[in-house]
């Protein structure tokens, strides 16, 4: 067994089981799936396309791909093993790979999975102010600048967040007009330590701006899913030298932030859309390797509020009742997707 240092959150996996196409050559000793299921209690999620599967209990999980000798233990414990076979009825496994499942899937539960702290990320700030709206108004104009918007909301956030979770961490990147380099900002994020079972979540916070004066709404950024992080499980930390290893690792580890991700933006913006989807679009899920989200080494989205450049959306993140709403949604979907990723350690 190679133990690459603390454990992450458990892979979430959310492929069905579905038909099994012809695969790696069987042997007379393998088990067939239904043998580790019944020993082990675990239920089974499986991409068929990729040939990966995960066996997950409470919050436990052991995941596998077939044609490849590692199986990954809750996202950074590896263990070798011969590779899966599978037919067009089931999966078959060595007995080495059962003894593993059955020390994987003892009787007791371990710690529950667990959101240990919210890096909350106002863009901009000091000799940076962002996207700056200018709109006449009974003959004056007035201007609205990106940096003041996030922060406000970034405070407002702050604020409702701690209330709701005094037993975690709450981080703002800036609480005031402050310049802060793309590189500080993931920086302090990555380095917020945590717990075994823990995991962080960033979000960044932006307002938009558009060369058309008629663009509006509200959106949530992603990483592309065909991005590929770097460096999420490295030598240093983990004291594994192997760069298979460390790739496979590294792997697993990308597709477990990813999947997090999405679901995170999901709930922000179903968040939002509860809130002020009466008066500003839905524009949905986008996708986008900005700097902050492919660098921070967590499940990670960036929020646009709206565009300062509209003239009606001006007007409304001039008023804190509305940045208070827009608040209220980031505030619900955080939440939501906080206690949907924590009920998943306690099945």
């Amino acid at each position: 067994m190679i133990r690459p240092g603390r454990s992450r959150a458990a892979l979430l996996v959310v492929f069905l089981v579905v038909a099994l196409t012809a695969g790696a050559a069987l042997h007379a000793q393998d088990v067939p799936l239904e043998r580790v299921l019944v020993r082990t209690g675990a239920r089974l999620e499986w991409d068929p396309w990729r040939g990966h599967g995960v066996f997950v209990r409470g919050i436990t999980s052991l995941a596998f791909t077939v044609g490849n000798r590692f199986v990954v233990e809750n996202g950074d414990i590896l263990h070798r093993a011969p590779s899966p076979g599978r037919t067009e009825e089931t999966l078959y496994f060595s007995d080495e790979f059962l003894q593993i499942a059955a020390r994987v899937f003892p009787p007791e539960d371990r710690a529950p999975r667990r959101i240990g702290a919210i890096f909350l990320d106002p863009g901009h700030g000091g000799r940076d102010p962002g996207a700056i709206g200018r709109h006449e108004f009974n003959g004056e104009v007035r201007s609205l600048e990106e940096k003041r918007i996030v922060l406000d909301v970034a405070r407002r956030l702050r604020l409702r967040l701690v209330e709701r979770y005094p037993d975690r961490l709450v981080v703002l990147s800036r609480s005031d007009d402050t310049y802060l380099t793309l590189e500080e900002r993931t920086n302090r994020a990555n380095e917020i330590p945590t717990g075994p079972n823990e995991s962080v979540l960033f979000v960044s916070i932006h307002a938009n701006a558009s060369l058309n004066s008629r663009a509006s709404g509200f959106e949530v950024w992603v990483l592309p899913p065909e991005f590929r992080r770097r460096d999420l499980v490295t030598a240093e930390r983990t004291g594994i030298a192997d760069e298979g290893v460390l790739s496979i690792l590294n792997t697993i580890r990308e597709e477990e932030i990813t999947l997090e991700s999405t679901l995170l933006a999901r709930s922000v913006l179903a968040g939002l859309d509860a809130m002020v989807g009466d008066v500003s679009p839905n524009r949905g899920i986008r996708e986008e390797s900005w700097y902050v989200v492919r660098n921070a080494r967590m499940p990670s989205v960036l929020v646009e509020l709206g565009f300062v450049t509209n003239r009606e959306e001006f007007l409304r993140l001039e008023q804190g009742e509305y940045l208070q709403r827009l608040t209220d949604g980031i505030y619900s979907g955080i939440t939501n997707f906080v206690r949907s990723f924590e009920e998943v350690g306690r099945e």
